[in-house]
């Protein structure tokens, strides 16, 4: 091949070459164009799903609780028209110098629990302590041993006259809403002020301590009558 016959073969590359490149920029920035306003319709298709979606879950998940669980005032004015079986359990611990009563209950959050210290013989109170229920129910007592050679009587009373007036919403202003069939031996009733009340007693034994002793003695708390058919 000839020198003037690569110069215009050269030639005719460049100029294709050149026309190529220049086809390419013209048809990217007309297919950019497309392609930006595809992106803009598609970016504002998405943005009115996800605002639909935004205003709809709220309302949707409220509708979706609620029917799933009813609320918790629904279901104290369902336990309260129900007279719900209230009860008192738990354990004494007798350490060496201190009394401890772990206890638990169905009892509305809040409730006062009172603990009474009495001598063997039940006629004396020696210390009297207050607490109240912890939202699920449970609560503890401390209170002095006083003296290691000799036996206690604790006593647990849930007095309905002197609870808040959210608790007694729940239990009735004189503890009428306490009693049930289930709860009876642990229910009593006693006279306030001139009017009469219901509440909840257990008892337990505080027994003595041998100096020699290494563990903690524990007593569980009983009804009334479980307490006397074992003393």
């Amino acid at each position: 091949m000839k020198k003037g016959d690569f110069k215009k073969l050269f030639d005719y590359v460049d100029e294709n070459e050149n026309s190529s490149v220049e086809f390419q920029t013209v048809w990217r920035k007309a297919h950019r164009k497309k392609w930006v306003r595809k992106q803009i319709q598609s970016a504002g298709h998405n943005l009115a799903i996800l605002l639909t979606i935004l205003i709809l879950a709220p309302i949707v998940g409220h509708y979706v609780i609620n029917q799933d669980s009813p609320s918790e005032s629904a279901q104290f004015m369902e336990e309260g028209s129900s007279h719900s079986d209230y009860k008192v359990s738990g354990k004494i611990y007798n350490f060496p110098n201190q009394i401890v009563v772990k206890g638990e209950s169905n009892l509305p959050d809040g409730t006062i629990i009172n603990l009474e210290h009495l001598q063997k013989d039940g006629e004396k109170i020696l210390a009297k302590k207050e607490v109240t229920t912890n939202p699920d129910g449970s609560f503890q007592i401390t209170t002095d041993r006083l003296e290691k050679n000799k036996e206690y009587i604790i006593k647990i009373l849930v007095y309905s006259d002197i609870q808040n007036e959210e608790v007694k919403n729940i239990l009735g202003n004189r503890g009428e809403k306490i009693k049930s069939k289930k709860n009876e031996d642990s229910v009593f009733q006693y006279t306030q002020g001139g009017g009469n009340y219901t509440g909840l007693m257990m008892l337990g034994t505080v027994n003595k301590i041998d100096d020699t002793n290494q563990y903690v003695i524990s007593e569980f708390l009983l009804t009334k009558q479980e307490f006397e058919e074992v003393d």
